[in-house]
C-alpha cells in the first residue's frame, strides 16, 4: 500500500492538469498512488487522461466519440511507471466534492493535494515524508509557494511567509496554507472532517480553521510549489468574508473549541461582519448589510460574555442571549 495518496481534482483544465500530473511523476519519492478526480469536464479531459496513461485505443476512440454530456460516472485504474493511478469521473459538483471523493478513495497514510493549475518541484513529496519520519507527532505539513508567470506576463516572484506551530490565530483571518502545498495524515480528516461541499469558495479556509484548532501545522523547508493562477484581488474578494463568517459560525457553534478559541472566533466574526456591512452598504444592498449588522451585534454580545467569563467579572446590563440560528450558506458570488 502506498504511503501517500496524491489527490488531483480537475474540471475543464486538460492541458494544465497534464502538466500537473507530469510534476507528480517527476517526484524523487515514489511510494505514492495518484488519484485524479474529474469533476465533470467537458473539454476532452477523459480522452487526454486515457491517452496519457496508454489506455487501449478502443477505449480512447469510444470516449472520443461520446458527447461530453453523455459520459456517465466511471472509474478506471492505470499503472504508470510502477505507480498506481486511479481516474474517477463524476458529474460536476464543485471542487470541495471532488477533493472529498479523492480523500474517500485514498489508501495511503497521508493525503497530499495538487490543484490542476499548480506544479510541484521534484523533491516536494520527499521533503514532506522525511519531515514526518523525523517528527512522528506531526500530522499536517506545508511548504512554500512561488507565484509564477500568468498568461505570458511576468509576475513578481513571492514566497509565502512560513507559518509553523499552533497557527489557529493566523487561520482566522484567511486561509494560511495553499492546498497544493499541504500534506495531512488521514487521522486529521477522521478527527476534523473533510471539505464543506456547501461552500462555493473558501472551503480550504473552513478546513484549515477546523484542523488548526486541533493540530499544529509544520512548515517544511525545501522545494517549492509553483502556483500558476493568480488569487483574485480587491473588489472580487471582500465579499468572500460571507463564506468565512459561515465557517467561523460553524466552528463557534460546533462545541469543539476551548474558551480562548471561542473568544478569538467571536471577535473575528465581529471584524468580518463590519467589513461586510461596509461593503454591502457601499453597494446599496441594504438587506445583506442589515443581515450582517444583526449578526455583528449578536457576536459583540458573545465577545462581552466570553471576556467576562474569562475574567470572572459578571456581565452587567443586557442579559445573555443565545446566538440565533441565522448561519446560512451565502449565495454564490
Amino acid at each position: 500500500m502506498a504511503r501517500i495518496s496524491v489527490v488531483v481534482p480537475t474540471c475543464n483544465k486538460k492541458d494544465m492538469v497534464t502538466e500537473a500530473i507530469d510534476s507528480v511523476f517527476g517526484q524523487s519519492f515514489r511510494d505514492f498512488e495518484l488519484i485524479i478526480v474529474d469533476d465533470g469536464s467537458t473539454d476532452g479531459t477523459p480522452v487526454q487522461i486515457f491517452s496519457t496513461f496508454g489506455a487501449q485505443p478502443q477505449a480512447i476512440e469510444e470516449l472520443s466519440r461520446m458527447h461530453p454530456t453523455a459520459v456517465r460516472p466511471f472509474s478506471h485504474p492505470f499503472l504508470h511507471d510502477g505507480i498506481p493511478v486511479w481516474y474517477h469521473y463524476y458529474p460536476n459538483r464543485g471542487l470541495a466534492a471532488a477533493r472529498n471523493r479523492g480523500i474517500r478513495c485514498s489508501r495511503g497514510a497521508y493525503v497530499a493535494f495538487l490543484e490542476a493549475e499548480d506544479l510541484w518541484d521534484g523533491g516536494h513529496l520527499l521533503s514532506h515524508m522525511r519531515f514526518h519520519e523525523g517528527c512522528h507527532e506531526a500530522a499536517v505539513s506545508h511548504s512554500a509557494v512561488d507565484h509564477v508567470k500568468e498568461r505570458g506576463r511576468p509576475r513578481k516572484a513571492r514566497k509565502d511567509a512560513p507559518l509553523s506551530g499552533w497557527i489557529f490565530d493566523r487561520a482566522l483571518e484567511a486561509s494560511p496554507v495553499r492546498i497544493s502545498a499541504a500534506m495531512a495524515h488521514k487521522l486529521c480528516f477522521q478527527e476534523c472532517g473533510v471539505f464543506d461541499e456547501n461552500l462555493p469558495a473558501c472551503e480550504d479556509y473552513d478546513l484549515w480553521l477546523r484542523m488548526s484548532a486541533h493540530f499544529p501545522f509544520y512548515h517544511v523547508e525545501g522545494p517549492l510549489v509553483r502556483q500558476r493562477s493568480a488569487r483574485p484581488q480587491g473588489a472580487r474578494t471582500w465579499s468572500w468574508d460571507r463564506y468565512r463568517v459561515y465557517a467561523l459560525e460553524k466552528a463557534f457553534q460546533g462545541g469543539r473549541l476551548n474558551p480562548e478559541q471561542r473568544l478569538m472566533v467571536a471577535s473575528e466574526i465581529v471584524r468580518k461582519c463590519e467589513h461586510l456591512v461596509e461593503g454591502f452598504t457601499h453597494l446599496k444592498t441594504e438587506e445583506r448589510a442589515s443581515f450582517y449588522e444583526r449578526k455583528r451585534k449578536r457576536f459583540v454580545l458573545e465577545v462581552r460574555k466570553l471576556r467576562a467569563s474569562q475574567s470572572g467579572t459578571p456581565l452587567v446590563g443586557q442579559g445573555a442571549e443565545p446566538v440565533a440560528e441565522e448561519c446560512i450558506v451565502p449565495a454564490s458570488l
